[in-house]
């Protein structure tokens, strides 16, 4: 495959088949989006497109956002592990770019920590935080958190000046403690473009929200 011939879109059904049971913030119109912040990051900064955009499409497997509830998800993400290689395997994907695809999904969690060692991986980081940013960011942390019952902010500081942020009660809290730092994060220049318009909206949003409260 190159990426001249590369169009997954006989195989979209398929993946789409395996988020059925995502949670809202990471169905499959999350995962449509970044393959599409792949794609541009990756024409522009010359990645190996196959295997981006299979780990584009394939990157939330078996992951369940809402669950943190130790061995059921580890579970999850053991049999999205096999259903992606899988799915891999029943395309006739060659061994070293499956491997590459399951590297860059391994790697691409913000929680983990971990700097990628490949373009795609890199790209893939940034496509993934990218749709944590912007109008679509805000909307996402609010459904999830609405998900998980947490409150929309602390009532006397709301906006983190005088304490540690807690997004594990307070919804508004993961703009200090995730998406305001992910811009410094990016990796390629096409997604620190992005991640700078993106995080400005982030900007206007706290401070609208600020005067109205």
């Amino acid at each position: 495959m190159t990426f001249v011939d590369f169009d997954p879109s006989p195989w979209i059904e398929e993946i789409r088949s395996l988020y059925q049971e995502s949670d809202p913030a990471h169905d499959f119109t999350h995962i449509l989006r970044v393959y599409r912040n792949a794609r541009r990051i990756g024409q522009e900064e010359g990645a190996d497109m196959p295997v981006l955009l299979l780990a584009a499409l394939l990157h939330d497997v078996g992951s369940d956002k809402k669950d943190n509830s130790g061995d059921p998800e580890r579970e999850k993400k053991n049999l999205g592990r096999q259903a992606t290689e899988t799915f891999l395997d029943s395309m006739g994907l060659d061994e070293k770019r499956k491997e590459e695809v399951l590297y860059a999904i391994d790697v691409h969690r913000f929680s983990r920590g971990i700097l990628p060692v490949t373009l795609e991986a890199r790209i893939l980081q940034d496509a993934d935080r990218l749709d944590a940013l912007g109008a679509v960011g805000i909307a996402r942390v609010f459904l999830t958190g609405g998900a998980l019952g947490r409150e929309m902010y602390h009532p006397e500081d709301p906006f983190c000046r005088y304490r540690e942020p807690d997004d594990g009660r307070w919804n508004l809290d993961h703009f200090y403690k995730k998406l305001l730092k992910l811009e410094a994060g990016m990796h390629t220049r096409s997604a620190k473009r992005l991640a700078v318009k993106r995080t400005a909206v982030l900007e206007r949003y706290l401070l609208d929200l600020e005067d109205e409260i």
